[in-house]
């Protein structure tokens, strides 16, 4: 009975040393930024198309009519049919608003159509060009933006400089409190916010008069500023 009890408390004495807690290791937590300046790489062509009639079949057949006379313009420009895309398309009465109250006058339909390219200087001025000898003026912006394969690129680059960012930083910190760093124990990245995106729009008006070649204008994307943020924890002792 004795050498039974005496099992029993080694026993039990071996299941709590094994469930004692280790001493948990120091770290130091960093965070590490940078920031980068990128020129847009693509353009993006917008036409705005709108017809009133008094009623709602004229004035959907007259966008129409002025729909494919736009697509003949882009053809012409070296566009594929496939390269226009339709949006914001809308339809709706058209009120006059007088004294005594609205006036129904007729129905308001509209649309934009919008191509996406390359940034080309060449191609942006003989799209003005040609906008200029059309028989009725044309509505259109033009933006500037960047490719997934350029905003890739530069992210790439950016999260490696926020993460020696935050290296430097750590270095700076543990030679200056006497310890030293042995190993990463995480790294965090991203957050619940959107990085902004640069979308930058200029809003044109074709008149007759406008330069027939379109070479005394002159489109420059403004550079876009994009920033990257990484935190990393380390182990110290």
């Amino acid at each position: 009975m004795k050498t039974l009890l005496l099992v029993m408390v080694l026993v039990s004495g071996t299941v709590f040393g094994q469930t004692e807690q280790q001493p948990s290791k120091s770290t130091i937590t960093v965070n590490g930024t940078s920031k980068g300046s990128v020129i847009p790489d693509m353009t993006q062509l917008n036409i705005h198309i709108s017809s009133l009639k008094m009623n709602m079949a004229d004035a959907t057949k007259a966008l129409g009519d002025q729909t494919q006379t736009y697509l003949k313009i882009l053809k012409q420009l070296g566009f594929n049919e496939t390269d226009v895309k339709t949006t914001h398309f809308s339809a709706s009465k058209n009120r006059i608003y007088r004294q005594n109250g609205p006036v129904d006058s007729g129905y308001v339909v509209s649309q934009n159509l919008t191509v996406k390219f390359a940034y080309d200087q060449g191609m942006l001025q003989k799209i003005v060009a040609r906008f200029s000898e059309a028989k009725d003026p044309v509505d259109f912006s033009i933006g500037f933006y960047l490719s997934d394969a350029l905003r890739d690129k530069t992210a790439a680059e950016l999260q490696a400089k926020a993460v020696a960012d935050a290296r430097m930083k750590a270095n700076n910190l543990v030679r200056a409190a006497g310890v030293k760093m042995t190993g990463v124990k995480a790294i965090v990245y991203g957050n619940d916010a959107s990085a902004p995106v640069y979308y930058k729009d200029m809003r044109m008006f074709a008149p007759a008069e406008m330069a027939a070649d379109g070479a005394d204008l002159s489109f420059a994307p403004q550079e876009m500023e994009l920033q990257e943020t990484v935190t990393v924890v380390w182990f110290i002792e």
